[in-house]
């Protein structure tokens, strides 16, 4: 059996629906891949990882990692991690 997680629903994502938050991640000049929601909600931007956790609702995180020829794992890769409203003022 193949794991697959569910899309997340507006309440996650800041009120966006999931095509509207990769829209708004591709304007930003992010990489998203087609299947961004199946698996772990990872993106890519001069040369390092930004994953996005809507799941830990009602807190919204993204971890930023380190450059991506030293990454690893998340656990040991992870150089910040910032709410989603740090975020998207940045």
């Amino acid at each position: 059996m193949k794991w697959k997680a569910e899309r997340p629903n507006r309440n996650q994502l800041w009120g966006m629906s999931p095509s509207q938050f990769k829209t708004m991640l591709k304007r930003k000049g992010y990489k998203v891949d087609r299947d961004f929601f199946k698996f772990a909600a990872v993106a890519y931007k001069n040369n390092r990882a930004y994953r996005f956790r809507y799941w830990s609702f009602p807190e919204f995180f993204v971890d930023v990692s380190c450059p991506l020829n030293e990454f690893d794992r998340w656990a040991n890769s992870t150089d910040r991690v910032l709410t989603f409203g740090d975020w998207i003022e940045s």
